[in-house]
């Protein structure tokens, strides 16, 4: 699904990280730090959330398309009929 280089910053956003760093790596208000952590971890969380759907519906879309064509019929759970 990905490749190497998928997980290689482009340079844009490698230059914003290090302004990031330099800019925690001078912050002494520990109330800021852990504010934007807080802030951070759950966008974190949301981002995981929302790319672990995505790869299930893609999943699922290209499971459906398999069974289609090999002309196997799944009930859909979603209203107790088939798809």
């Amino acid at each position: 699904m990905f490749e190497k280089d998928d997980f290689k910053l482009p340079l844009e956003k490698e230059l914003r990280l290090r302004v990031i760093k330099k800019e925690i790596e001078e912050c002494s208000d520990v109330e800021a730090l852990r504010s934007n952590l807080t802030s951070c971890a759950e966008s974190l969380m949301k981002y995981q959330h929302l790319a672990g759907k995505l790869a299930e519906r893609h999943i699922q879309g290209f499971m459906g398309e398999f069974l289609d064509k090999l002309g196997i019929e799944v009930p859909d759970e979603s209203n107790g009929g088939t798809r």
